[in-house]
């Protein structure tokens, strides 16, 4: 029958649903390290890699033997969906958008508004362009943002903190008031204290993950090889 046929239809959708819980459900304890817990995984075995005898070159110049590729492990939909609904789950009330520096940020930022779609408090996203538009309306920021909005400027990771600085000053100068600072990884450099100088005690600067948590993670794996 036509009711049978509906009933299905809601499950069906009801299922498709349950990889972006509503945010406000995360404020569960269990459910914030459930998701913690799928995040560590995927930037462990996706993001994670070290390599002493060849260090990498870090965007801020110097040299490491630890790197962090976190669009790799953002690729997979359940890491996505994790960090989407963690970000989601810890912005303030007053937040009415969240963006920051295509590209690192962009998946953050659509995720963690798709996530909140369901909440009391639906988030927009925006990006913020490297370079202005040469045509049209010659924007450094992208998206239904104006003047005057509270914003929270999101970074896949920060190490120096020069590309989420540059996100925060493309925002304040398009007339967007920064009121939070979250970053995906801390790689634990001083980017995050450089960040703090930047937009004061009021605005809180946060990290979802540390790199030391990573690392011990990497330890652990290969030493119970």
């Amino acid at each position: 029958t036509l009711r049978h046929i509906i009933h299905a239809l809601r499950r069906k959708q009801s299922s498709a649903q349950r990889g972006f819980a509503p945010a406000g459900r995360l404020c569960q304890g269990s459910g914030v390290d459930a998701q913690r817990q799928i995040l560590l995984d995927h930037l462990l075995r996706y993001a994670y890699q070290y390599r002493p005898e060849q260090p990498f070159r870090l965007a801020s110049g110097a040299t490491s033997p630890e790197y962090l590729d976190c669009r790799k492990a953002l690729s997979h939909p359940a890491a996505l969906a994790a960090a989407s609904q963690l970000i989601a789950a810890s912005l303030r009330p007053e937040v009415a958008a969240i963006g920051g520096l295509t590209m690192g940020a962009d998946p953050l930022s659509i995720g963690s508004a798709l996530a909140s779609t369901t909440s009391p408090t639906p988030r927009r996203w925006f990006s913020v362009r490297k370079a202005a538009k040469a045509h049209g309306q010659q924007r450094w920021v992208e998206g239904d943002v104006e003047a005057g909005m509270k914003v929270a400027v999101v970074d896949d990771v920060v190490t120096s903190g020069g590309s989420t600085l540059e996100a925060i000053e493309r925002c304040e100068a398009f007339g967007l008031v920064v009121v939070q600072v979250i970053a995906l990884v801390d790689r634990e450099e001083g980017g995050m204290a450089r960040l703090r100088d930047k937009v004061g005690d009021a605005v809180p600067v946060s990290a979802i993950v540390q790199r030391s948590t990573i690392r011990e993670a990497h330890r652990q794996a290969n030493s119970a090889l």
